[in-house]
């Protein structure tokens, strides 16, 4: 959300407070609708049948939650690393994330991104005194940046309803964070004309600790523009079920002969008909090409894959041994759309590297570092072919480092810590050699 600097010149008020909520939750509708697609609960479940007594099927084929999965699984299966040049020691900070499985909280953030085209942390001290983070959800928090050509982060909000044991609202907390305070509002009731100022606290995290992580730059999630897709998948698949339904329901047209009700009634448990001479029966049904709609629903299927650039990998095309190099090839539309994602994921997460190494200097944990001088690894979660990666690695040695070369390792999570225990037992085993050899030398034998 962006706004004049001058509206707070003087200070956030409640009133103001309340119109950026309200401004706020005019997203709120969208939100909504894109988690429900994401658990399941598509349009196609409002469907109402055609007339009394006709098949309703409502079939719900979740591409959203396949896409949103596929992306997670991909980009953050594995822990996303960081290494930083030999200037500088990043491990309190490393430690601080371990402390917290930061990892964890990585993947769900990029499942918030991929939904609803962003996603929010909230970093802050426990009571350790330890920073920690927390994923906030985007239809209850927000960051209002400035005007200017640098859209500066002016304080994020996080405000949230307050339920009493019967489930009824009574009343609202919101918190407002800027460089350096927190302030607490709270209000009685089902509404939030009663804000009230509680309480101002500092922080020591050198910005605001509101970390907003865009899944691109329009803000939108990975399956938003398919959902009429989606909704023709499942109307497609819907009525397939309900013709199939209908066949076997079909009417008995009867001619040259004249049946009762308890004839007919009759007739269907027993399954035989007694007519006379140039009597016909015959069932009125319409004729289903399953062909036709066969290719509709490949077309449908095969545009949702395309435009979402997340393959389909049940697709026979990837059930063959390929090679790494193949597997690539076959990625690379999804490979793109990864790393376009990843741009922004990595411009966030060095925003809370920044936080977190401000805070430990206050406590002089550890000392500044630029985060221009770490790097942030993605290892993708994809089947590697781990004979293919020991060739490369042999055939680079003594043009690269041992730490890269550990690095391209799928189960290496650390490089610079196994390549440190690599040396080390490289030089217990070569002390054991000296010493079994002075051993020989002065007759100890063997």
């Amino acid at each position: 959300m962006i706004i004049d600097e001058e509206i707070i010149s003087n200070g956030i008020t409640p009133r103001i407070l309340i119109r950026l909520i309200e401004r706020h939750r005019n997203e709120g509708e969208r939100y909504r609708k894109l988690y429900d697609y994401y658990i399941g609960e598509h349009e196609i479940k409002n469907r109402s049948p055609k007339s009394k007594g006709a098949a309703n099927n409502r079939l719900v084929c979740n591409h959203a939650k396949y896409i949103v999965d596929m992306v997670q699984s991909y980009l953050t299966g594995n822990p996303i690393t960081y290494s930083a040049s030999e200037d500088f020691d990043i491990e309190p900070l490393k430690n601080a994330y371990l402390e917290q499985d930061i990892a964890s909280l990585d993947s769900e953030t990029v499942k918030g991104m991929s939904i609803y085209g962003r996603a929010y942390e909230l970093i802050y001290a426990n009571e350790q005194s330890r920073p920690r983070s927390v994923r906030l959800n985007p239809q209850n928090a927000f960051i209002c940046y400035s005007q200017n050509a640098d859209r500066r982060a002016l304080f994020g909000v996080h405000y949230y309803g307050r339920y009493g044991l019967d489930g009824m609202l009574v009343g609202f907390v919101c918190n407002v964070y800027d460089d350096s305070y927190i302030y607490n509002f709270t209000s009685s009731g089902a509404s939030l004309q009663g804000l009230e100022l509680q309480s101002v606290e500092p922080h020591y995290f050198g910005g605001v600790p509101i970390i907003e992580y865009q899944n691109n730059d329009d803000i939108q999630g990975d399956f938003e523009q398919l959902i009429s897709l989606i909704d023709a998948y499942n109307l497609l698949q819907s009525d397939r079920v309900n013709d199939k339904e209908q066949f076997v329901n079909s009417i008995l047209f009867l001619t040259g002969c004249e049946i009762d009700t308890e004839q007919a009634k009759k007739l269907m448990h027993e399954r035989i008909l007694m007519g006379c001479e140039g009597a016909q029966a015959q069932y009125l049904s319409k004729n289903l090409n399953e062909a036709d709609t066969k290719v509709l629903r490949d077309d449908i299927k095969d545009d949702i894959h395309r435009l979402s650039h997340v393959p389909d990998l049940s697709d026979e095309s990837f059930g063959n041994n390929l090679s790494g190099v193949a597997i690539k090839y076959k990625l690379l539309g999804f490979e793109q759309h990864i790393k376009n994602k990843e741009r922004y994921l990595t411009k966030a997460l060095r925003l809370r590297f920044e936080r977190y190494n401000h805070f430990l200097t206050v406590l002089n944990a550890m000392e500044l570092v630029p985060t221009h001088r770490v790097d942030v690894v993605y290892t993708y979660n994809l089947p590697a072919n781990e004979l293919e990666i020991s060739q490369m690695i042999n055939n680079l040695k003594g043009f690269a480092t041992d730490e890269t070369l550990l690095s391209r390792l799928p189960f290496v999570t650390d490089a610079k810590e196994e390549s440190e225990l690599a040396r080390k037992e490289q030089a217990q085993a070569y002390r054991e050699k000296i010493e079994a050899t002075q051993d020989l030398a002065q007759g100890g034998g063997y």
